[in-house]
């Protein structure tokens, strides 16, 4: 054999024995990333459902309180309304007390200019006190009518700073919500990113599948109208099957028929098909339970979204 023939043949053995572990490690490396990725694709589509919860929650609250904030303008409305009339009621109380007090000082000067007559005197005194004594009976009416609406003026100006105080608390919890809004946006598009980073490594790859199209039994699915979370609060497991019930049920519009993905945190648990719904409880079972990632528990997150 020619000897470049043999140095080929050499140089070919070491060429395939190098490049055969790098084949293996990149192989490694392709199945790292494409489980990364389907983590994170989980990871996103439950913070995006949880982002739909969050923000329907948040505008269901800001609107309560923006009716709450209309309501506490009103009724502070009506109490100046009525603050200012019992001012004006004091104002007039006050006049009759000036009027009567002139009344009185007229009198008693009429009495000192007829002093001087003693039986034109005693018909005036007897005469002048009847009157002085129903004046003073109004005077001191008035007086006790002006401590009153003094009271009310002071009660109705209480009341007035009570409201304004509930206005701005209101206004505070309006904006504590809108504060929520945003960082549960936020949040949503950092999953988003970080969900788009771990595309770049292990390229495009199918979408995950977290739902199931029927039961273990072959019962039809009822795709949800709605997306919604809730926590699972009861775990029931037998010999055959699994149950759970979560916090949640025909108030929040959930229906038999349903299937929820289970979650811990960002990591896919299972299914719960719905079978039983009560008004504010549901129980299902628990279907494609991976004992890898853990067990069906309570305090783990049921998961429906939309359309699915």
């Amino acid at each position: 054999m020619h000897i470049l023939t043999k140095i080929f043949v050499v140089l070919t053995s070491l060429l395939t024995v190098a490049l055969v572990p790098l084949v293996m490690l990149n192989t490694a490396n392709d199945d790292t990333f494409k489980r990364r990725w389907i983590d994170e694709q989980a990871l996103a589509k439950s913070a995006m459902a949880a982002k739909d919860v969050a923000q329907r929650l948040q505008e269901t609250e800001v609107r309560a309180v923006q009716d709450l904030a209309k309501d506490l303008e009103i009724k502070l409305a009506k109490v100046q309304i009525e603050r200012d009339a019992a001012i004006a009621d004091v104002a007039l109380v006050n006049g009759m007390i000036s009027s009567n007090k002139a009344q009185l000082d007229r009198l008693a000067s009429n009495l000192q200019v007829l002093t001087e007559s003693d039986k034109i005197k005693s018909e005036l005194v007897s005469n002048v006190s009847k009157e002085l004594v129903t004046l003073r009976t109004g005077l001191t009416k008035a007086e006790r009518d002006n401590v009153q609406l003094d009271d009310q003026v002071a009660n109705l100006t209480s009341e007035s700073e009570v409201v304004k105080a509930q206005l701005r608390q209101t206004q505070e919890q309006l904006k504590q919500a809108n504060d929520e809004k945003d960082k549960t946006s936020a949040d949503a598009k950092s999953a988003n990113d970080q969900l788009k980073k771990y595309g770049t490594y292990a390229g495009a790859l199918p979408q995950a599948r977290l739902g199931a199209t029927s039961g273990v039994n072959g019962e039809a699915k009822i795709p949800a109208d709605r997306s919604l979370s809730a926590t699972i609060i009861n775990v029931r497991r037998g010999a055959d099957s699994t149950m759970a019930e979560i916090n949640a049920g025909s108030r929040d519009g959930v229906q038999a028929g349903w299937v929820m993905s289970i979650a811990d945190g960002g990591k896919y648990i299972g299914n719960l098909r719905i079978t039983t719904v009560d008004v504010n409880r549901a129980v299902g079972v628990v279907e494609l339970e991976q004992a890898d990632k853990g067990n069906v528990r309570t305090g783990l997150r049921a998961i429906a979204r939309k359309g699915e």
